[in-house]
């Protein structure tokens, strides 16, 4: 018995299933909060594909597979790819979101088949359904997308010293400091550490006196101040704040210089993930236009 293989249909087959394969892992690991390996994606989502492909060349070849054996290699395999994909800690996480979403993604693709509609719905459906299921349920869609495109490049320069940051544009980063009524970017004291010497961030940290150098001292204690602030889950609380000489904006290949500012240094991560350092309010942003322009440096 001769077996006909359509050649392009397979390899678009092979193509859905690694983009099916490669975002049930990606919303897998997102829903879980755990971060992929580098390349992990990419090599859990060829594997399922490999399996796929062995999967067809048997049953299209006229084998007769036992029950048993689709159970338990179905059952496996997303476990395989998720070791791939994710470090081994991670397994218990992500492998139960995979399950669900491949599932899901598994019983669209067979509704869609039995509904005699076009070929390219049956191989685009499982996407869709996975891509929706990732947003309605969690917001992962929108919410990569503003950390994606929400974000922007700043210097920040203090004593001819400069720091390169990522900022996220935050409308909800209302503070001001009350004295001079500067708006303030939020940015991680750990950042900040390239600028401000050893001695001196200590001092900030444990709240006390500068010492060493009293001309240096003078200079750094110039620049602090306390900005009081309140927040969610926090009735208030008191920031150490630092006046950069300068905060430009990174824009097509210049520096743009932002109105004054006051760097609240933030003791904690601002991102999960490490994706920015700063918060910003969109306010400064608009007004920096007209400013002060040089060539990045």
């Amino acid at each position: 018995m001769s077996v006909v293989v359509y050649v392009d249909l397979l390899i678009a087959c092979l193509a859905a299933e690694f983009w099916r394969d490669y975002l049930i892992l990606w919303a897998g690991g997102e829903i879980a909060n755990r971060e992929a390996r580098r390349g992990g994606l990419f090599l859990g989502a060829a594997l399922g594909s490999l399996y796929y492909l062995a999967f067809l060349l048997l049953t299209k070849g006229g084998f007769s597979l036992p029950p048993w054996l689709l159970i338990v290699s179905s059952l496996l395999m997303p476990a395989f790819m998720v070791l791939l994909a994710f470090n081994k800690r991670d397994l218990k996480a992500v492998l139960p979101m995979v399950y669900l979403l491949a599932l899901i993604a598994g019983g669209i693709g067979y509704w869609l088949q039995s509904m005699n509609v076009a070929r390219v719905w049956v191989l685009l459906g499982p996407h869709v359904a996975v891509l929706l299921i990732a947003e309605i349920g969690w917001g992962l869609l929108h919410e990569r997308f503003w950390e994606s495109f929400g974000q922007i490049a700043l210097v920040v320069e203090i004593n001819g010293q400069k720091q390169a940051l990522r900022a996220l544009i935050d409308s909800g980063n209302e503070l001001v400091e009350p004295v001079s009524g500067k708006r303030v970017v939020i940015v991680e004291k750990d950042v900040m550490k390239n600028l401000v010497p050893a001695e001196i961030m200590q001092s900030i940290e444990q709240m006390t006196p500068i010492g060493g150098d009293p001309d240096s001292a003078e200079g750094w204690n110039k620049r602090l101040v306390l900005i009081p602030f309140k927040s969610v889950g926090r009735d208030s609380g008191v920031l150490v704040g630092l006046r950069p000489d300068s905060v430009y904006l990174k824009h097509k290949g210049k520096q743009v210089r932002l109105p004054g500012v006051i760097i609240g240094l933030e003791t904690g991560s601002l991102s999960q993930r490490g994706e920015y350092q700063a918060l910003i309010h969109p306010a400064l942003l608009l007004a920096n236009s007209g400013g002060e322009q040089r060539e990045m440096a």
